[in-house]
């Protein structure tokens, strides 16, 4: 951590979440892969209160973006999938974490709706149309997030659950290692997305997120921090 301070120190402090993203969550790193982190962190004082502003933190060394909290939040409304994911990783996963991050883990449950079939299934639509018109000669990595996208999407949707560490791994590396055929990926990809969208007619998922909700926790983290009261 002492290399995210020295370069950004805007987050000693301020920050309330970091945790592992991309392969390293769901469990398909390999030697190559990068380390992604992605966090959440308070707004310095100066952009809450006054004429500055900030929403990020980007870094290249470590590859980490750390959100401010109520961009986030407006993000995790809007379906996300990367964005609610990083709320939903195994606790083995977490790199750093507060009392309010804690409390928006606790919180999670706000920000899953049926609004997230549209985001899992129009991330899943891009890259199926690139993968159709790919012939051959596919892009192995895109391939394999197209399946987790639609694998995850639809256990989301059938059982109301996020489950970002994956259980078929080896499934998942074949694919990214493009032992597939391309007739087979796109056979299979067809089948998952129909399921998903079978599955969002008899979702236990909310319509909506509620964001009066959220709101109020948004409030209550914000105030928390700056004055030290609830």
């Amino acid at each position: 951590m002492q290399s995210v301070w020295t370069q950004a120190p805007e987050l000693r402090g301020h920050l309330c979440y970091l945790a592992f993203a991309g392969s390293h969550s769901y469990g398909t790193s390999t030697a190559t892969s990068d380390v992604d982190l992605r966090g959440i962190a308070f707004a310095p004082v100066d952009a809450m209160f006054g004429l500055q502003s900030y929403e990020q933190t980007i870094l290249s060394e470590p590859d980490l973006v750390v959100y401010a909290l109520n961009k986030y939040i407006r993000l995790a409304v809007k379906g996300n999938p990367n964005i609610v994911e990083m709320l939903y990783v195994k606790p083995e996963h977490i790199v750093y974490t507060t009392a309010p991050g804690e409390e928006l883990r606790a919180s999670r449950e706000l920000f899953l709706s049926k609004q997230l079939y549209h985001s899992y299934g129009g991330y899943a639509i891009r890259n199926l149309r690139k993968l159709a018109s790919a012939g051959q000669r596919y892009d192995a990595k895109d391939a394999h997030h197209l399946i987790r996208l639609l694998q995850m999407g639809r256990e989301l949707l059938e059982t109301g659950e996020l489950h970002v560490a994956r259980p078929n791994v080896e499934e998942l590396l074949a694919i990214k290692r493009g032992e597939w055929s391309v007739n087979d990926l796109l056979a299979y990809a067809e089948e998952l997305f129909a399921q998903m969208t079978a599955a969002y007619e008899r979702s236990p998922l909310p319509e909506e997120v509620d964001t009066e909700a959220l709101q109020k926790l948004a409030i209550r983290l914000n105030h928390e921090f700056y004055f030290g009261e609830s």
